[in-house]
């Protein structure tokens, strides 16, 4: 997504942040007039929230101030209404409900939010699942209500259905001869549903592969719901027709190189990439495995020349760090086999400049090692948000991601 920095450049009437354009809905005839607004989502580290607002008025914009008061309703099922106002930290004209580093005169004022704002986010859960609030009629601004929602890179994605499961699929821009990488996504437990949207809302493992600096297919299927432990990836017919849906997508897709197929999952994710991996590493040349547990057995018998990176939190209440068959166990059995493990460690909580010069010392030291393996701890109370979430701060990683992108499979 692109996100201004600053208010409007020179050339262009400037309102203090926090004020408007003129029009409202009571403006005086010949006025430009506010019609409509549309919210515009973005999914963050942390999950899916209102980034900003796009409103548009009957004529374009030109310049004169009045104050923005976004007012919001956040409604669900058997719940009261949570309500407030959100905090605008920018406002500039555009010719398109997006934001922009280049806005220009047009029909609409774009409004970025405080995405720190408690009421910005967009997702709530319900038990052990993520659910979303309608945002549809959530936003107040000028005398209209939002009718839009803009979904930015979610929106680019395809949907289809694939036996039992629901799948999104994300195309990059394909030049003529060229050829990209897939990326396959398994969510997690609380992704699980029919709705065909969580598994690429509710955080950022599969998002933070549709990015054209680093151009690739992304493939992300929704497991169904049921008990952890014995439903969604965990169920054997579930990661059949994954790898059904796999092959389809390559087999479909000239552009995809065959040899940079990756694969990434947390928690329940993570168990089921490593259930998936022993008997199909084949067809993939490398993984992102994050706080997640499998066979160690199977992993050192099928794995020991499989590229992994691996992340879990020391004190992960949820997925235990330290138990039979959790990711750490599995790379202790590696090392005890003769496969060189590099061990890695750094506040999940760091700047993220920081996090990436840690991941970029363990990377440099798995090459000097041959290493196909590196496994990063989280140190106590250094997980954002709570211990279990460790995927948080590891596919904002682009050291992490690019050396995913360095495998290939011979």
């Amino acid at each position: 997504m692109i996100r201004r920095r600053t208010l409007l450049g020179a050339g262009l009437t400037v309102p203090a942040v926090g004020a408007a354009f003129t029009g409202t809905a009571e403006a005086k005839p010949g006025k430009p007039r506010a019609i409509d607004a549309t919210v515009i989502t973005t999914v963050s580290p942390v999950g899916y929230k209102v980034a900003g607002l796009a409103i548009e008025y009957d004529r374009p914009v030109h310049g004169g101030q009045s104050p923005f008061d976004v007012k919001v309703t956040l409604s669900r099922p058997d719940a009261d209404p949570l309500t407030g106002t959100r905090t605008v930290v920018d406002a500039y004209p555009n010719n398109a409900p997006e934001f922009s580093e280049h806005p220009r005169p047009g029909r609409y004022v774009i409004l970025e939010l405080d995405e720190n704002d408690p009421l910005a986010r967009a997702a709530y859960n319900e038990g052990y699942y993520t659910r979303f609030y309608d945002l549809k009629g959530a936003y107040q601004v000028q005398g209209v209500t939002n009718t839009g929602i803009s979904n930015p890179v979610v929106d680019d994605y395809s949907s289809g259905t694939s036996g039992p499961l629901p799948y999104r699929f994300f195309t990059p821009k394909v030049r003529p001869g060229r050829k990209y990488p897939l990326v396959v996504t398994l969510h997690g437990h609380g992704e699980s549903g029919t709705d065909n949207f969580a598994q690429i809302a509710g955080n950022q493992i599969s998002v933070a592969f549709a990015n054209p600096a680093r151009p690739a297919f992304v493939l992300s299927p929704q497991a169904p719901p049921g008990t952890p432990g014995t439903g969604g990836w965990w169920r054997s017919d579930i990661r059949a027709a994954v790898l059904d849906l796999v092959k389809a997508t390559i087999a479909k897709n000239p552009a995809i190189d065959r040899s940079r197929v990756y694969l990434t999952g947390l928690s329940m994710g993570s168990y089921g990439s490593w259930a998936f991996l022993p008997e199909n590493h084949d067809l993939f040349a490398g993984a992102i495995l994050v706080c997640g547990a499998g066979d160690e057995t199977a992993a050192v018998t099928n794995l020991g020349k499989f590229p992994i990176w691996a992340v879990h939190s020391i004190d992960d209440s949820v997925v235990r760090y330290d138990v039979p068959g959790s990711d750490y166990r599995i790379f202790k059995a590696l090392e005890a086999a003769g496969r060189p493990v590099t061990w890695s460690e750094w506040p999940g909580t760091a700047p993220e400049r920081v996090q990436e010069a840690y991941a970029a010392d363990a990377r440099a030291r798995a090459a000097r090692s041959r290493s196909k393996h590196i496994f990063t701890t989280f140190p106590a109370g250094t997980t954002p948000v709570f211990s279990h979430g460790s995927w948080i701060p590891t596919y904002p990683n682009d050291v992490i991601l690019d050396w995913l992108f360095d495998q290939r499979r011979a």
